[in-house]
């Protein structure tokens, strides 16, 4: 048995046979050591040592300092085998990691390149300097050599587990081997094909995308044949099974808006603006948006007849508008979801711009009108309307998507307590039970079980657990769309881990810039981080680019959160009012304005506030208000009889 193990994978680490460290000072005799067990059973030469560590010395006094450095490793560790002018590793009493990674990576055996990647913990004598130039080259061509065999190693076994069907171990490998070597454009092929084989289609496409963005950023060219041929055919492959889920989904469609000014110059701002909207409601989940050309031609002959332009294209709604020019330098455009079986108007929305139509302007209209429309959809196809007044036509609706509208929707309309949660987690289960390939349900779910769990409406490791599992099962159902990543990320923040969340959310805001939740997710995210500078600025821009969403009162509520931290208590007070106005069954704003209060000195106003919050939230107590507010209403509270818990 070995008495001596040498580690140089990682690092560097000498240890006896009862795993207890050596400590080896000179950083010259760790490399020589180093030399030793990479030549393996080869002896290598004084000569050669001498001139890798001393090549500036002259022979003589090159070969002293060899002696000595020797001499000072047979008094810690006898591991150095001396015979004439020749030195090696003595593999009776000393194994290295290195040399056992070497001989295992070269094999054809899957259970020896297992153990191969198991040694491999990182470059060779990782950490060390390298002062010498002769030896900075060797450790250099060594790093090199041990690389490429762990690169193949990898490749190899990848493509054993692919051959066997296990995926999912051959996607592990491929991910380790591009943390690598990212431009190895045939590993990113080799993963594509894993992720396509476990049906994860999305995420091989996304994987592409890295692929080309990495190879025009690091070697200005583009993916080869073989590579876009397989990222069309999986494209392809997608958009046919998204086809055949899409049945049954709610059809919108916009027409074409009406240059109601007649002014020739306004035509191609009418026709923007539609395609525009139209095309951000593409990204909307749960619904299906006929393409522009498609609606110009189901408008011939009567452009004028909404529900013969509905029936032709299948659409449960239209989307309509009209530009025009009340006064000079006036842009007034109106925007109206219309009800496509009875042509009635479910809602509208009419905004002035300046005459000019300039692009930011312009697409702020568009970003933000798409974010409402998207929000007043959802209503619709919870409660049977736009204006929430409900229609005996979508009770009955079985199918998963309406269930996942009507419980996000459904707990803001009652206010969130106990049973509204129940409520909600119910219907989404329910959503789930339908169609378990809906990432957005489980997405969604996940999100509403952890605000729920961090503010005490839902107890218990298995509602943790179970948001947690429908987190991970929706990024691994839709690993690259905007809204799901939006929800599932912050969902995973709210649940322990906000690290992880941050890059999902910066991907969810990549693909779509407009998803107002995704943003306001990134701020909440910054606020656990204590990030507030960043965690304002992104909240603010959730709520600039969805302005009346339903979701407001909780992010204005986390605004002012942020604020307070900033000492900025005055921006605070105006968010905290702002959430309070949004919902009115939203207690905790009503906390966090007693809170903002307090700190103004205002001390009867937020005794006031949070009266509210309790006549909201009987069961409120301080306990609970710690969620929200820490201990900053300790004392308020206790004068005002709040129970502990």
């Amino acid at each position: 048995m070995a008495k001596f193990r040498l580690t140089l994978l990682g690092g560097f680490r000498l240890d006896d046979e009862d795993g207890r460290e050596i400590a080896v000072a000179s950083r010259k005799a760790k490399g020589m050591l180093a030399v030793l067990a990479v030549h393996g059973p080869a002896a290598v030469t004084r000569e050669r040592m001498a001139a890798i560590f001393w090549g500036d010395l002259a022979e003589e006094r090159a070969r002293h300092s060899l002696r000595q450095v020797l001499t000072a490793l047979r008094r810690d560790a006898p591991v150095v085998e001396a015979s004439g002018e020749t030195l090696r590793l003595d593999s009776r009493i000393c194994t290295a990691d290195a040399a056992e990674f070497a001989a295992l990576a070269a094999s054809a055996d899957p259970g020896e390149l297992e153990r191969a990647l198991a040694l491999d913990s990182g470059p060779l004598l990782d950490g060390l300097s390298a002062k010498e130039e002769a030896f900075e080259a060797w450790l250099g061509a060594e790093r090199r050599r041990l690389s490429q065999a762990a690169a193949a190693a990898l490749t190899r076994l990848a493509a054993h587990h692919a051959g066997q069907a296990k995926h999912e171990a051959a996607v592990q490998l491929l991910q380790r081997l591009l943390a690598g070597d990212p431009a190895n454009e045939d590993a990113h092929r080799a993963l594509m094909r894993s992720l396509e084989a476990l049906g994860r289609r999305s995420e091989a496409l996304y994987q592409y995308k890295l692929c080309r963005e990495l190879l025009l950023k690091e070697l200005q060219v583009e993916p080869d044949g073989a590579t876009q041929a397989l990222h069309d055919s999986i494209r392809r492959d997608n958009f046919t099974r998204r086809d055949s889920e899409g049945h049954g989904l709610r059809v919108v469609a916009v027409v074409p808006f009406v240059n109601a000014a007649r002014r020739p110059e306004l035509d191609s701002l009418a026709a923007i603006i539609a395609e525009e909207i139209s095309r951000q409601l593409a990204r909307v989940p749960g619904f299906r948006v006929v393409v522009q050309p498609a609606v110009v031609a189901a408008m011939r002959p009567n452009p004028d007849d909404l529900t013969q332009i509905a029936r032709v294209l299948g659409a449960s709604y239209l989307v309509t508008g009209s530009l025009r020019q009340p006064e000079a330098g006036v842009l007034r455009i109106a925007v109206q979801i219309v009800d496509g079986e009875t042509a009635q108007y479910l809602w509208s929305l009419q905004q002035d711009l300046t005459a000019r139509g300039d692009t930011a302007d312009v697409d702020n209209f568009v970003a933000g009108t798409a974010a409402r429309i998207d929000q007043q959809l959802t209503l619709a196809e919870a409660g049977g309307g736009a204006d929430g007044t409900g229609d005996d036509r979508y009770d009955e609706r079985p199918d998963a998507w309406h269930k996942t509208h009507q419980a996000g929707s459904a707990l803001f309309s009652a206010g969130w307590s106990e049973d509204a949660v129940d409520d909600a987690v119910r219907l989404f289960r329910e959503a789930i039970a339908l169609d378990p390939k809906l990432a957005l349900a489980r997405a969604h779910k996940a999100l509403i079980m952890a605000f729920a769990q961090d503010w005490g409406l839902l107890r218990g490791d298995t509602a943790r657990d179970e948001a947690r599992a429908d987190a991970e099962r929706a990024l691994e159902l839709e690993p690259t769309r905007s809204e799901v990543l939006g929800l599932a990320a912050c969902a995973i923040a709210h649940l322990g881990d906000p690290a992880r969340a941050v890059p999902l959310l910066e991907r969810a805001i990549e693909d779509n810039p407009n998803n107002a939740q995704a943003w306001a997710a990134l701020g909440a995210t910054r606020l656990l981080q204590m990030q507030f500078e960043t965690a304002v600025e992104a909240l603010r821009r959730g709520l600039r680019t969805s302005p009346t969403d339903y979701r407001r009162s909780v992010w204005l509520t986390a605004l002012a959160s942020g604020l307070v931290r900033l000492d900025r208590l005055d921006e605070a007070l105006d968010a905290a009012h702002g959430a309070c106005r949004s919902d009115a069954k939203f207690y905790p704003a009503r906390i966090v304005l007693a809170m903002v209060l307090a700190k103004l000195g205002k001390a009867s106003e937020a005794a006031e506030a949070l009266a509210e919050a309790r006549r909201i939230r009987p069961r409120l107590s301080r306990a609970e208000m710690r969620r929200f507010v820490g201990g900053a209403l300790d004392d308020l509270a206790s004068s005002s009889g709040f129970q502990e818990s």
